[in-house]
């Protein structure tokens, strides 16, 4: 394979799928969680979970086994939408103004957009909302989500579609798929194939949900029985999403991608698929999502571990979706497109590594924080350093410093284990495919491998440093 230092974009040939003698321009719905952990599914082996809806779609497409993203929501998100590592797109927090997406950046609905499709947005944005920042601005043809990403609002939320505030009733969950599913029919009757990005708040806290989703589950106490219930509305969700496709004779001309955002939250303490970490983490159990794609007669179930990630999502659709890239955007996007791997097994993709960075700094500590919960994934290795800069700042160092003095955590009553720290300023290197729970550093045994993976991270940072353009006291 080639050997290149981190991931570039490879001019996309468009691949001929086909259903029958027909050119296939599928239509594409991609499905994306908010905080709900790799292991919390019932076919990811989870101990009771009941998920029947994400174990069919897992049985019915391709699992990326190796599939990585940012350790938190609105970094992944932009991430999703550019190609791009998320630092390239300034946006390094779920806060304002770090989570606002560089508006001269062309997004994913933008590119499908000149394919062709219709696309709508339904559910969390997360990258801005203030004028040029709206979903509606930035590629989708229409968007409904909630003013200013109100997490809260579960029950009877305001809503924004497109610039215009309304009310609703009901649960926020339920809402969000009854609309994409009627934008969907909408769209099923017409010539144009679709693209419907469906991003649900689900199972971000607060932990809120309808009594009969929770009730399964009130062995385990309150607060996880409704975390519980939120994945089991969720899940029963998906069933109407993936029903509803069937009922519209639509399944097998729509092209399905279900994952979640960023590492588990409150259920990594009951099961974490045997990882170390969770959200806000650059460990594994941080930075690792599910992601399977469906398209029927396309693509054969299977599980595939090649290593890919978030910022490959927008060049694969593209390829999938027939769509053009410009240069600009080819100079510009990190991710390659997998869509041949999907279709053929022995496809390969090009050796690369992936870029990671938690970013969560106190505002105007950037430069203290290059080597602060960051990591590279290259092949079976992952390169990282976890731990607190030296300045005492606020932000997630100070979550690592509660759990260094051993204080109970939000996500863990295991701060040691899912909040790990490495030695300050030291590179600590895994074998994923020998230690999937990172339990052992062999640095020292392949020094080699080290200093590969550490120089291309410093290229990297000189790269995305002057594009951090939300930093509060930046300058070059």
């Amino acid at each position: 394979m080639k050997n290149v230092l981190y991931s570039l974009f490879l001019p996309v040939a468009a691949l001929a799928f086909t259903t029958g003698s027909t050119l296939a321009q599928p239509n594409i719905v991609v499905v994306l969680t908010d905080d709900q952990g790799y292991g919390e599914m019932g076919r990811h082996g989870h101990p009771f979970l009941e998920t029947p809806n994400m174990d069919r779609l897992h049985d019915e497409s391709v699992r990326l086994t190796d599939f990585s993203v940012s350790p938190t929501c609105a970094p992944t998100r932009a991430a999703l939408m550019t190609g791009m590592q998320e630092l390239n797109s300034g946006v390094t927090h779920t806060l304002m103004p770090r989570r606002l997406m560089n508006r001269e950046i062309t997004t994913l609905p933008q590119v499908l957009n000149d394919a062709g499709y219709a696309t709508a947005h339904f559910g969390k944005w997360h990258l801005g909302q203030s004028e040029g920042y709206r979903p509606d601005q930035r590629g989708f043809d229409s968007s409904l989500t909630v003013p200013d990403d109100n997490q809260r609002s579960h029950y009877d939320p305001e809503l924004l579609r497109n610039d215009e505030i309304i009310s609703s009733k009901g649960y926020r969950t339920d809402i969000f798929f009854d609309e994409a599913m009627r934008w969907i029919e909408e769209q099923g009757n017409g010539d144009e194939p679709f693209f419907c990005y469906l991003a649900t708040y689900n199972a971000h806290g607060p932990l809120v949900v309808p009594e009969k989703y929770a009730m399964p589950y009130e062995d385990q106490g309150e607060k996880l029985a409704n975390y519980y219930g939120m994945l089991g509305n969720l899940d029963w969700n998906l069933g109407r999403l993936l029903d509803r496709l069937d009922t519209l004779d639509l399944s097998k001309d729509t092209l399905i991608v279900f994952m979640n955002d960023n590492g588990g939250t409150f259920g990594v303490d009951t099961y974490n698929a045997g990882m170390r970490g969770c959200k806000g983490t650059i460990w594994r159990g941080g930075t690792r999502a599910f992601s399977f794609w469906r398209w029927p007669q396309i693509f054969e179930p299977r599980n595939e571990d090649t290593l890919t990630g978030h910022v490959d999502v927008l060049p694969t659709l593209a390829e999938i979706g027939g769509a053009k890239l410009s240069e600009q955007l080819k100079n510009r996007i990190e991710g390659v497109s997998f869509a041949g791997l999907l279709a053929d097994p022995n496809s390969e993709l090009p050796d690369r590594m992936l870029f990671q960075h938690s970013s969560r700094w106190e505002n105007g500590f950037v430069d203290a924080h290059r080597y602060v919960n960051c990591g590279i994934r290259w092949r079976k290795w992952h390169l990282l350093q976890s731990g607190t800069c030296s300045l005492g700042c606020d932000g997630e160092c100070k979550v690592f410093r509660k759990a260094v003095a051993e204080d109970r955590l939000l996500y863990t009553e295991y701060p040691n284990i899912n909040y790990a720290q490495t030695p300050r300023g030291k590179w600590m290197l895994y074998n994923l495919e020998s230690d999937p729970s990172q339990d052992r550093e062999v640095g020292a045994d392949h020094p080699e491998i080290v200093q590969q993976m550490a120089s291309a991270y410093e290229q990297w940072w000189k790269k995305v440093r002057p594009l951090l353009i939300n930093e509060v006291g930046y300058s070059e």
